[in-house]
């Protein structure tokens, strides 16, 4: 599927001021699981004038503030991913009615309709969604304890040099040694012959440097050395490596040996230095004083979130329902998890439990399949149409 068409919250209303026709608190207010300092989730559904869908421009699907703590789906959006048994779309159609701040009268038939959703397809969009939970809770636990320096990552500490002049003085002296005990010349003790060495623990500078493709070897050029004349190896604003042509006159005389750049590795990198950084901008920094501390070695959210989704969508099977707000027992199970009160292996045991009676409960229930797709687009087009 291609990536939706988003806008801002304001951008939003500054076009359509009066387009969104529900809106709720959801998340951990909604579930009954949050603390004094968690973050507020609004979510809703707005619905665009037909004649936005007749055009050559893609309306909006979906519009955001920058952290994704407000979300708004158009109606078309909202369908296409409540077919899906998307969780957090099913949880909007039973959400607490305190917790619904605008409920405009012509998604009545939506709500009035909202069985029709339910399906077998719950139990692998809940699981799937629960463990992806977990992935997450490992994946911020990494970024706790792994933390990012602030530098973004440079090329150079990718490239890797192996040194011809340094093994040719090594080698040839080596063999003289052979022959004459009065040269000293040793193999050093904390290196081998050809092994590549980090570039900033050489005295090479690639600014200095032209580079040549090596034939039959991925990401590694032959160096030769042109100094002040040189263009050097990484130019640009993008600072992309560029292979030059070398004269066959400069084959000897310039070559220094070769450069392994490790340009995938660098890639990652960026990328998941962009991602931490992005991460430590906009996270909810009370949220992970326990982890940083050390206290914790887990994301204690994300798992009362896996907990949470596994209940849920055994209720849909048994009751045809998910559960949006959490009480009695289980909200104090939610609740001890949050604060960290239960060992990683005890929360993972919990997990195929209730996965396993969540699948029992799919197993016996008469839930369809999938959604009368024609139904729902028939719902679609009433709801859209009275715009």
């Amino acid at each position: 599927m291609s990536k939706c068409k988003q806008c801002s919250v304001e951008k939003l209303n500054q076009k359509y001021s009066d387009a969104i026709k529900f809106e709720c608190i959801a998340g951990s207010h909604a579930y009954g699981t949050s603390l004094p300092t968690s973050d507020v989730d609004t979510r809703g559904i707005f619905i665009l004038p037909s004649t936005e869908y007749v055009g050559l421009k893609r309306p909006y699907e979906q519009a955001s503030d920058n952290k994704n703590d407000i979300v708004y789906y158009s109606l078309k959006r909202f369908f296409e991913l409540i077919n899906t048994a998307n969780p957090n779309l099913i949880e909007l159609l039973f959400m607490p009615k305190d917790y619904i701040s605008i409920n405009d009268p012509i998604l009545t038939p939506l709500f009035d309709n909202r069985d029709m959703f339910i399906t077998k397809k719950a139990y692998w969009s809940h699981a799937n969604y629960a463990f992806d939970q977990i992935k997450k809770a490992k994946g911020q636990n990494k970024r706790v304890h792994n933390p990012w320096p602030k530098k973004r990552p440079s090329r150079e500490d990718y490239c890797y040099v192996i040194n011809a002049d340094a093994y040719l003085s090594i080698v040839n002296g080596y063999y003289r040694s052979l022959n004459d005990i009065s040269i000293k010349t040793q193999w050093p003790k904390d290196h081998f012959p050809f092994r590549p060495l980090p570039l900033k623990k050489t005295n090479f500078d690639l600014r200095d440097f032209h580079v040549a493709s090596m034939e039959h070897m991925e990401n590694t050029y032959r160096l030769y050395y042109y100094g002040k004349n040189a263009k050097g190896v990484f130019r640009g604003d993008n600072e992309m490596l560029v292979c030059e042509s070398i004269p066959k006159e400069d084959e000897w005389q310039r070559f220094r040996g070769l450069l392994i750049y490790n340009e995938d590795t660098y890639n990652k990198a960026v990328k998941e230095w962009g991602q931490y950084w992005d991460w430590m901008e906009n996270r909810n920094k009370s949220r992970w004083v326990d982890q940083e501390s050390g206290k914790l070695t887990y994301d204690q959210k994300n798992m009362m979130h896996n907990i949470r989704l596994l209940w849920s969508a055994e209720n849909i099977a048994l009751n045809g329902e998910p559960i949006v707000r959490f009480s009695g027992e289980k909200l104090d199970t939610l609740m001890k998890i949050r604060n960290g009160e239960f060992t990683y292996e005890e929360i993972l045991e919990m997990s195929e439990e209730a996965s396993k009676n969540m699948k029992n409960a799919f197993d016996k229930s008469g839930l369809p399949d999938n959604v009368n797709t024609d139904k729902v687009d028939e719902l679609y087009q009433f709801i859209q149409s009275q715009v």
